[in-house]
């Protein structure tokens, strides 16, 4: 991907190789010369055209891609948060249901991972948060998973970790209208002892969450099982205080780097200066790029891929933002004994890059962006080489 000041119109388009562009022309959906599809209704008809011709050995290159691209740039992990539920589908119990981009079958969506694994063909480590959205206040989708699932099954390199982005019905893009069945929700989770993580876009969804894990933690102390809210772009002192008095957390994805305005959070510097635990990720791959080195830029400089300045006055050091990708992110998968750092005991992952990020003289911040892996190695094998 380029980033330039052209970025953030490109970034409204979905592009597409030659190998697809003819057999999109024959459904009718609209391709520009370069490949190109608008965003909204033209990406999902171009979506599903694919989908129906996809085979599954199609869906386990694809993810052998995926873990491919992974490794190039350096990620020896990915989490998994889900995806929305599809109109119509059988067995999904009144949940909310939502046709996009970020919509898949939830009971078959890591098939291609399963079977890669059982090939013994994975390349990265994927850690799994199922996603549940009920509208009933018996959250019957949610209590099948907790009931029928144990947390934390899996090995080293598949693993499932925890509940989120959602429990239940949300409030999406910044409104707030608290579900009725949320606390009841994330009481079951806790009484499970599982992980959790909620999305939130709004200082509202914020407090919203806040109030509902001191609710829950009134009865089970969430201390030990790592629950935390993701995205916060908009949070503020004083919820951050009360996350971090029951031991909650905040995973920061500042996916605002592709498109974002002045102002667009989150405020990374007070968040990480009050000491509250925080990791960081890029809510990739339909919302943002999967790369960490354009995070971790706009983490540094407050600049979007256009090079304007909008997180101001929030910006972490170079060390600070490799740390939130690496040491801190184990936590959140109850497994900082086993990665983020290379120590003895842990696990055997490493990533070489193309040049010394922590030295502003060998790579200016204009070029963090350009930072790939050269070595990496996932188990103690290798995983990605690049020949010079």
């Amino acid at each position: 991907m380029n980033h330039d000041p052209d970025a953030l119109q490109r970034a409204k388009y979905l592009l597409v190789g030659a190998s697809d562009y003819l057999t999109l022309k024959l459904t009718g959906v609209a391709v520009s010369d370069t490949g190109q599809i608008a965003a909204n209704a033209p990406s999902l008809a171009a979506l599903n055209a694919l989908r129906a011709i996809q085979t599954f050995e199609d869906k386990k290159r694809g993810t052998l891609d995926a873990m491919a691209y992974s490794a190039s740039v350096g990620l020896t992990t990915n989490v998994d948060m889900g995806a929305f539920l599809p109109p119509g589908m059988a067995n999904i119990q009144d949940s909310f249901t939502f046709d996009g981009l970020a919509t898949a079958d939830p009971f078959r969506m890591y098939d291609a991972f399963v079977a890669l694994h059982g090939e013994k063909k994975m390349s990265t480590r994927l850690r799994v948060f199922f996603l549940s959205m009920d509208t009933r206040p018996d959250v019957p989708m949610l209590r099948d998973r907790l009931l029928n699932m144990f947390p934390g099954f899996g090995d080293d390199l598949l693993k499932v970790s925890g509940i989120g982005e959602f429990a239940t019905q949300w409030p999406l893009f910044g409104q707030v209208t608290p579900p009725a069945n949320y606390e009841a929700a994330l009481q079951l989770v806790a009484k499970q002892g599982w992980a959790f993580q909620q999305h939130s876009l709004s200082l509202a969804e914020d407090q919203l969450t806040a109030a509902t894990f001191e609710k829950v933690n009134a009865v089970t102390p969430i201390k030990d099982l790592r629950w935390s809210v993701a995205h916060v772009p908009r949070i503020d002192q004083a919820t951050v205080n009360r996350f971090k008095a029951i031991g909650a957390a905040i995973a920061v994805h500042p996916f605002e780097y592709l498109a974002g305005v002045p102002g667009a959070g989150p405020p990374m510097r007070m968040i990480v200066d009050s000491g509250i635990h925080v990791g960081a990720g890029s809510d990739a791959a339909q919302i943002s790029t999967l790369n960490p080195w354009m995070m971790i830029y706009y983490m540094v400089t407050g600049k979007n891929s256009s090079g304007m300045l909008i997180n101001d006055k929030q910006q972490l050091t170079r060390m600070e933002a490799l740390r939130l990708y690496t040491t801190e992110n184990g936590w959140f998968l109850k497994e900082e004994n086993q990665m983020g750092s290379v120590e003895l005991g842990k696990f055997g992952d490493l990533a070489v890059l193309s040049d010394d990020f922590l030295d502003p003289a060998k790579v200016p911040d204009e070029s963090i962006k350009k930072l790939k892996s050269v070595l990496t190695v996932v188990d103690g094998r290798v995983v990605h080489e690049q020949l010079r």
